[in-house]
């Protein structure tokens, strides 16, 4: 009888020891696992900071760079205004100058009473008297030259006569100078049958673009 409840003694002594073994193991478990776990939560927080941490390093720098770049663009917008300032600046000192000039070489020929007619008034004298004269009334414009200022050399295009040919030409007011034939009139319809150089048109007090003549040679 004693050996019997020996027996359920040692039957019980071996599975509560048994219990106790799974429960310690369950608990090893559980500690396991909670550890892991707040492992995995710390290094996600620590992921989030640095990707925060960048995030805002990066923001920084594209702010910096932004910063950088309208400073840049401010400074190239400012150099190419002060360029453009100054080119234009050159261009209109320019015009004045060009307009003083030619202001001070109109007055000059106008203020020079010999040999009003120019240059050529002596050879178209001589021409003259050793052939007939004809006159020949058209429409006349301007063209630029840089003769007839300084040496009282005046020039004229036309095709109603050959060039190389000596002519006076007069105004409706009879002011008139002495021009040498240098080229034909390009066509421009039949409107305009002459064309005398700048200088000319100064000595015969001519504003207008378009203007009457006689040109008599």
């Amino acid at each position: 009888m004693f050996s019997k409840y020996l027996l359920i003694f040692v039957v019980c002594l071996g599975l509560l020891n048994s219990s106790n073994s799974s429960a310690a193991v369950n608990y090893a478990t559980y500690q396991t696992v909670t550890k892991s776990k707040k492992a995995k939560a710390k290094t996600a927080v620590s992921a989030k900071k640095s990707k925060k941490s960048k995030s805002k390093r990066g923001s920084k720098s594209k702010k910096s760079k932004s910063t950088t770049r309208i400073v840049k663009d401010s400074a190239q917008l400012k150099q190419e205004s002060d360029s453009k300032t100054a080119s234009l600046q050159m261009i209109s000192d320019n015009q004045i100058k060009t307009r003083v000039a030619d202001s001070i070489r109109k007055t000059s020929l106008l203020n020079d009473n010999n040999n009003k007619e120019g240059y050529y008034a002596t050879m178209f004298s001589s021409q003259s008297k050793s052939t007939t004269i004809q006159t020949l009334e058209g429409t006349a414009s301007v063209f630029k030259s840089l003769s007839g200022w300084d040496d009282g050399k005046f020039y004229i295009l036309t095709n109603q006569m050959p060039i190389g040919t000596i002519v006076r030409i007069t105004t409706p007011e009879l002011k008139s100078i002495c021009a040498k034939v240098i080229n034909s009139l390009p066509d421009v319809g039949g409107a305009i049958q002459y064309r005398l150089s700048d200088a000319a048109a100064t000595i015969l007090g001519i504003s207008n673009k378009i203007f009457k003549v006689s040109v008599t040679y």
